[in-house]
């Protein structure tokens, strides 16, 4: 079995939230900015969901198997691992060990980003992210409150790097030591 085949969600009608956008920029570069950016700058608080305030691992997030603890500006925490890289095509992820509430109702979140030249040379991005759910009682609660909320902090991320790549100004973390 490889690792993509494990890592994705099993076959069971979990929540999904699906985000895409179109980009005036090259897939290279799209794809380049987006899978190593920092998450502070795209991840804004958004209703009750808190904003990323920062991440553990200061290493360029480019290489599967690499994992990092997010800190979230409530206090809260969850690990991610990065998954699989596919250059210019997609990458995955898993963020799991949430000591948010979200933990009483999500085994892991799996999430996955695929990049797709158009006609035009612009990039098509679809973002996915697929909660795995404790039971049906977390399914429901997550269905009905938390997904339109995921979308929504989702959809600015992708407004974020949108502006950030079409712009070209790339946004470049300040060192914190």
């Amino acid at each position: 079995m490889t690792a993509q085949s494990k890592a994705q969600p099993e076959k069971k009608n979990h929540p999904t939230v699906l985000v895409n956008i179109n980009i005036d920029a090259s897939i290279e570069k799209s794809f380049q900015y987006i899978v190593p950016v920092d998450l502070s700058h795209i991840f804004k608080r958004y209703k009750n969901l808190p904003a990323v305030d920062s991440t553990g691992n200061k290493d360029l997030w480019y290489k599967p198997g690499m994992q990092r603890t997010v800190y979230f500006e409530d206090g809260n925490t969850a690990r991610e691992h990065l998954l699989t890289v596919n250059p210019y095509t997609d990458f995955s992820y898993k963020i799991e060990d949430f000591t948010s509430p979200l933990k009483r109702l999500t085994k892991y979140i799996y999430g996955k980003w695929v990049f797709t030249e158009t006609a035009d040379g612009k990039t098509h991005i679809e973002w996915s992210y697929t909660l795995v759910t404790k039971n049906i009682f977390a399914r429901l609660i997550v269905n009905v409150f938390v997904k339109k909320n995921i979308k929504g902090m989702l959809t600015n991320a992708l407004s974020i790097l949108k502006t950030d790549l079409e712009s070209g100004n790339l946004y470049q973390p300040s060192s914190k030591e």
